[in-house]
């Protein structure tokens, strides 16, 4: 992983944690705030039920929070539908994540969401119903005409005790007056007295407020005589009786309620009167209610989805990494490396995952290091094989080897050449199956000879019938053995004897035709001088004496025919040694065929020579062959048919080979074995040392000529000798 790939990845990272901090936030304060509306109710008096707009308030809070968790989770799940649509690893599994998440969640949340909206309507409607109305009605009307009827017995109660006062007795005496009477009232019974100013005398206490309260209430009061200038006053937790003196002070017999029950009316009070607040926002109340079950359930349903993001986010990003990596290793790349660091299974397999590319690194290195090594290896066991097979090729021997299933498992061009097979089709076959029938029993005896011999090695001459002529074999059969002793197969290697014993022949016939011409040469000069001699002597005398005429010119032709075949043996004897040089040849081809279409005009003279390097000849000596082989192919044809003259070159051989064939009657069967033997010859007139040169002329090169036929008729003769001298091609 590059620098800058790590800087990009590091990025992302923070923008991921500062996303989901905010989205934390958001929920957190969410789940606050519904927590918070829900149990606002339930706080106590310390907050007014009327202050509706602290809920109002808290809900819009909740929805600003809400779209902006549906903003952050919504452009998630954008981001999560464009990254399936490019394709980009990962993307699907990711979003079927979601969707199960958002699915799992969906479901039951909205059931529970309609039961609970269900709940709280019928709870609402339930609590806000007539009955707890009138139940709250009762129970505050109770409460009033217990006030009530202490109040009216207060007034009997003011009445004695305003009796008592004189008109315009002082404050002391209204203290005394005030405590006179209230030692025959019921306990907690309070007597005082007020005037415009306040209360100025009292006896006993009451709570604090309750004189305040009274004398609030008595100032929007008139008194007539037709009232008997007395009222009652009924509190939340007192009940008060007032006489009117007649110096216009007041007279106030007060009764307060123990602190246990007024705080039962009080209680019932403040729930009455909240029970008509409620009343009033039935409708709100329920819609806040239902508000912030929304806001619950799509709480859930966000965060559903925002847990789905997240954990389909901690299962992808290792598997695409992964998914990366991998296709970093098969495209050779193996020094991918996963920054993922995780305690869970998927760490491990990270983990494991570099793990295994540092160990194929260091595998490669090491096949690198025997690759090289195997490469060198290699490298001199194929230098050993060309130069075995160079040598296989040029050597003139026949090499073939057969494994130790007795399949063929090499076989070189001289063999494939002297014995007319295909490698490709006799190679890695049972060598029974390739030799010939005629061939059979030969090759028998020598596996058998070599399988019985001590020496593990056999050689032999022998003849095969091949091509419709006989060749004669030197054949060395040889048992390859392994390290250990163990059978490998066999080598046989066979040397065309053909060509020796027919260098042989020809040597022998040189030192014949030597004596010959030395023992012929001597007496037919004589012959000649004599019968000239005679003619000269004679012929007046035998003037008309045909015989004597015909005799001496029978002799003397006779004698020129003999020392024309005496010079032939002579030069056939004494062929001089070859003088090689380097040349053109197909230029020495094509000047000598030449002049045979000049002198032959009936016969078709084709040439055909391919680009050939300068070979290494004797011009004199291969004139002569070359002249012997067209000559023989014109009077073959007669005067009239087509000669095709060609040269090849054969560099996996290091040869040059060239060929001259004819459409003429083609060669005799029987005539093949002797054709290059002198003094063989079917040509009327001729001293078949034709062929004879031809053939010592290829030994002298180093090579070979052989005959066979031509197609469709006709015979051709080809001459190979090695292109550069000691066969250096």
């Amino acid at each position: 992983m590059t620098q800058s790939s790590e800087t990009l990845l590091e990025k992302e990272r923070a923008k991921r944690r500062r996303e989901r901090f905010a989205i934390g936030i958001v929920a957190v304060l969410i789940a606050g705030l519904t927590f918070l509306e829900a149990n606002l109710a339930a706080l106590g008096g310390s907050v007014a039920f009327t202050s509706n707009i602290v809920i109002f308030a808290l809900i819009n809070i909740n929805v600003v929070l809400i779209v902006l968790l549906i903003y952050l989770v919504t452009r998630n799940v954008f981001k999560l539908i464009l990254d399936r649509k490019r394709n980009i690893l990962g993307a699907k599994i990711r979003s079927r994540l979601v969707l199960i998440f958002i699915g799992f969640s969906l479901v039951p949340t909205i059931l529970l969401f309609v039961a609970a909206a269900n709940i709280t309507t019928t709870s609402i409607k339930s609590w806000i119903g007539g009955r707890v109305g009138v139940a709250l009605t009762g129970a505050l009307e109770m409460a009033r005409g217990k006030l009530e009827q202490e109040a009216n017995r207060l007034t009997g109660i003011a009445g004695d005790a305003a009796l008592r006062f004189p008109r315009g007795a002082s404050i002391g005496e209204a203290v005394e007056i005030l405590g006179t009477a209230r030692e025959k009232l019921p306990a907690g019974t309070v007597l005082m007295l007020a005037d415009a100013k306040g209360i100025i005398a009292s006896s006993g206490e009451t709570p604090q407020g309750v004189p305040a309260e009274i004398l609030s209430r008595l100032k929007g009061m008139k008194f007539t005589e037709k009232d008997d200038v007395s009222a009652t006053l009924v509190g939340d937790i007192f009940a008060s009786s007032v006489r009117k003196l007649p110096d216009g002070r007041l007279l106030i017999a007060v009764k307060t309620l123990p602190s246990g029950e007024a705080n039962s009316i009080r209680e019932i009070a403040k729930a009455y009167d909240e029970y008509h607040q409620v009343r009033l926002l039935d409708d709100p109340i329920r819609a806040s209610y239902i508000a912030v079950l929304i806001l619950i359930t799509l709480l859930i349903v966000f965060a559903a989805s925002w847990m789905g993001i997240y954990l389909a986010k901690q299962i992808t990003v290792p598997v695409q990494l992964l998914a990366e990596g991998t296709e970093k290793v098969a495209r050779g790349d193996l020094d991918v490396r996963l920054d993922y660091r995780s305690d869970d299974e998927f760490g491990h397999l990270v983990s494991s995952f570099n793990r295994m590319t540092g160990d194929l690194k260091e595998m490669k290195r090491n096949l690198e290091e025997a690759n090289v090594s195997l490469s060198s290896t290699f490298e001199e066991l194929r230098r050993r094989t060309q130069f075995i097979e160079a040598i296989l090729t040029n050597i003139s021997t026949g090499v073939i080897v057969i494994d130790r299933h007795n399949r063929i498992a090499m076989i070189n061009k001289v063999a494939e050449k002297l014995l007319s097979i295909k490698t490709e089709k006799v190679l890695g076959k049972p060598y029974k199956e390739v030799i010939r029938e005629e061939h059979f029993e030969a090759i028998r005896a020598l596996s058998r000879e070599v399988g019985e011999g001590a020496g593990r090695q056999v050689e032999r001459q022998i003849d095969l019938p091949l091509g419709g002529k006989k060749i004669s074999l030197r054949v060395s059969v040889t048992v390859l053995n392994g390290g250990a002793g163990e059978y490998l197969g066999l080598v046989v290697a066979f040397d065309d004897l053909s060509q020796a014993m027919r260098l042989q022949k020809v040597l022998a016939w040189r030192e014949v035709a030597r004596r010959i011409a030395h023992e012929i040469r001597n007496p037919l000069t004589p012959i000649q001088l004599s019968t000239e001699r005679m003619q000269k002597k004679y012929s007046a005398a035998h003037e008309g004496d045909a015989a004597f005429a015909e005799c001496t010119q029978t002799i003397l032709s006779e004698v020129a025919t003999l020392k024309h075949l005496v010079e032939e043996f002579t030069r056939f004897a004494r062929m001089p040694a070859p003088v090689f040089k380097e040349g053109d040849l197909s230029e020495e081809l094509r000047s000598v065929v030449e002049t045979y279409r000049a002198a032959h005009p009936g016969v078709s003279w084709e040439i055909e020579t391919e680009a050939i390097p300068h070979a290494w000849f004797d011009p004199f000596q291969l004139r002569r062959a070359l002249t012997n082989l067209l000559e023989n192919a014109a009077a073959a044809l007669g005067g009239k048919g087509a000669v095709r003259v060609g040269c090849v070159h054969e560099p996996e051989l290091g040869r040059v080979r060239i060929s001259v064939a004819d459409d003429g009657p083609g060669i005799h069967p029987e005539d093949r074995e002797r054709l290059f033997e002198p003094y063989f010859s079917r040509k009327a007139g001729g001293t078949g040392l034709g062929l004879a040169i031809v053939s010592a002329v290829a030994s002298d090169h180093g090579g070979t000529v052989r005959a066979r036929d031509n197609e469709p008729r006709g015979a051709v003769f080809e001459m190979e000798f090695p292109i550069g001298p000691k066969g250096r091609g």
